[in-house]
């Protein structure tokens, strides 16, 4: 008789960007967590691991001036953790 397995489940980024908030939120760990919601834990990881190097400091991003500058330019850029940059050229 053949063993029950269960499908594996294909989820969309969406969907794993909601896992991953319910997880920050829940204060369990990740092998609890994962088996809560009955998903694989290596997936979980994977998509953890993927998540953290999107959001990675080391990622460049270009500033493009919404308006002309008269003279010279500034840039003004608030950060998550109150730190606020400034820099005028």
């Amino acid at each position: 008789m053949p063993r029950d397995r269960r499908r594996r489940q294909r989820r969309t980024d969406a969907e794993w960007v909601e896992i991953l908030r319910r997880f920050k939120a829940s204060g369990l760990g990740r092998r609890e967590f994962c088996r809560r919601e009955g998903l694989a834990l290596s997936s979980f990881q994977r998509w953890r691991d993927r998540a953290s190097r999107a959001s990675d400091p080391g990622t460049f991003v270009e500033l493009v001036p919404s308006t002309p500058a008269r003279s010279g330019w500034e840039c003004e850029l608030s950060l998550p953790n109150g730190v606020c940059l400034r820099l005028r050229g």
